[in-house]
């Protein structure tokens, strides 16, 4: 997800992979999964290896980080031995085929870690088990849609699922997090949105939920797209929805899960977020302070050492203060590289010209319009513009949005604003994605098979439905 990707030295494991030769017995056709154990995390790797013809095929996945079908860029098999590598990340797997294992060393920059991979059953893809994921026949309608941002003059499409019957039904949009998503806000191999349109359908609530521009069927582009441009979006949105006889006009809002959340005070506050407003794991703080305690959240739950936090924190910083201090973006990549550069030469460590490239291409690399507009977000200024009732709800182990200091700050705006149709709630087990968790870390978001908490659900329903 954009927002909410943890910066710095913590990416484990992007790649692009391609194909080449591979000479081998078919034992190795056929899907393998490993787990690495990093920092205290454990981090599920699943290749898929195919002969097509004379030439071997093969894609890598990374469930706990949303990566799938990545395609394998180097694979050499020797009789019972097994090489795999993606040559531009520094990352290489050599092994041995023992019958139904591969038994190796996981290589990525000087780091070797061992890695046992095992075959999967034909009829698992190694993404886990996904219980809640609905399946047909459905007890209502399904509507493919599209509707039109005409200012930015861009055609989105999605889904309105219908409940039985004639309505009228509330009805409710459903806005995603950061990063590009689809309809079903897809991401680790779960797909949230569709399991809360299939419950809220079911309790009665017609749901619209749409791919993001320059996402699956949707037009536009994604990459230069701002907070504010998605906001644009979901108004378009709301404003198709209710274009719905069977849609209750009395009974209409807007469904927002981490930048959603922040979009849906954006619009609560314009009056564009119809009659009521639900925000999932939507920040309320500066996003200085929770960009700060991401850091910190996100590095105790790798088991990072007292130096790599104070040293994260110290970069957070100097990002934020060149923020606060830059109007121009294009300014902005000169500047912020400059003093990022100027930063690691201080501390007095002897590093070479190399080692300073990467490190400031490493946080450099967060420069987008996309960012540098979210930086200067004063969210609080929203939220005390709401005047319709909102729902917000926390999770007590998320470490990208802090439930407890998110939570306490709106029960403070709630209480010296007198914002009583204002209702606030922290679920101390769940995680950002609101799944119940052991610890809050993202290395668990592929590997929990829940999607969505069933009692977070009831609770949005039930209190959608007594407006």
């Amino acid at each position: 997800m954009r927002l909410f990707k943890a910066i710095g030295v913590f990416i484990l494991l992007v790649g692009v992979m391609g194909k080449s030769s591979l000479y081998a017995q078919s034992g190795v056709e056929g899907d393998w999964k490993g787990v690495l154990e990093v920092m205290g995390q454990k981090i599920p790797l699943v290749f898929h290896l195919n002969k097509a013809g004379e030439k071997w095929e093969g894609t890598m996945d990374s469930p706990a980080q949303g990566a799938t079908g990545m395609a394998l860029d180097k694979v050499l098999v020797d009789s019972l031995e097994v090489s795999l590598g993606v040559s531009g990340y520094n990352i290489s797997y050599s092994g041995k085929l023992e019958l139904d294992t591969i038994r190796g060393m996981f290589l990525q920059s000087g780091m070797e870690i061992p890695l046992l991979l095992w075959r999967l059953p034909a009829d698992d893809q190694g993404m886990g088990k996904r219980p809640q994921e609905p399946k047909g026949p459905f007890d209502y309608e399904q509507i493919e849609t599209s509707f039109k941002n005409v200012s930015a003059g861009i055609t989105l499409k999605g889904t309105i699922t219908k409940p039985k019957g004639v309505g009228p039904f509330p009805g409710v949009i459903l806005v995603s997090g950061s990063g590009p998503q689809d309809r079903n806000e897809e991401m680790f191999g779960h797909k949230p949105f569709l399991v809360l349109a299939d419950y809220f359908t079911r309790n009665g609530i017609a749901v619209l939920r749409y791919d993001e521009r320059g996402v699956g069927d949707s037009g536009g582009e994604f990459k230069d797209a701002t907070t504010f441009d998605f906001a644009d979006d979901a108004e378009a949105a709301m404003s198709h929805l209710r274009k719905f006889p069977f849609v209750n006009q009395l009974m209409v809002g807007v469904i927002g899960h981490s930048e959603g959340g922040m979009i849906a005070w954006m619009m609560a506050a314009k009056g564009k977020a119809g009659s009521f407003a639900v925000s999932i794991a939507g920040p309320t703080v500066p996003v200085p302070q929770l960009m700060r305690q991401q850091a910190r959240d996100f590095l105790a739950s790798v088991e990072a050492s007292d130096e790599q936090m104070a040293r994260e924190e110290e970069v957070v910083g100097i990002i934020y203060d060149v923020l606060s201090e830059t109007n121009d973006y294009d300014s902005l990549e000169i500047v912020l590289p400059d003093r990022l550069d100027e930063y690691l030469k201080s501390t007095g460590e002897n590093y070479s010209e190399e080692e300073l490239e990467e490190f400031v291409a490493k946080y450099a690399n967060i420069l987008s319009p996309w960012f540098f507009t979210f930086a200067k977000i004063n969210l609080q200024e929203y939220i005390h513009k709401t005047e319709i009732p909102v729902l917000a709800l926390f999770g007590g182990k998320d470490i990208q949005v802090n439930g407890s200091n998110n939570g306490e700050v709106l029960e403070r705006i709630k209480k010296e604003g007198g914002k009583e149709n204002f209702t606030v709630k922290i679920y101390p087990d769940l995680n950002h994605l609101f799944q119940h968790s052991s610890t809050g870390a993202m290395g668990e978001y592929g590997t929990i098979e829940e999607t969505f908490s069933e009692e977070a659900m009831a609770d949005i329903a039930q209190w959608i439905i007594s407006r």
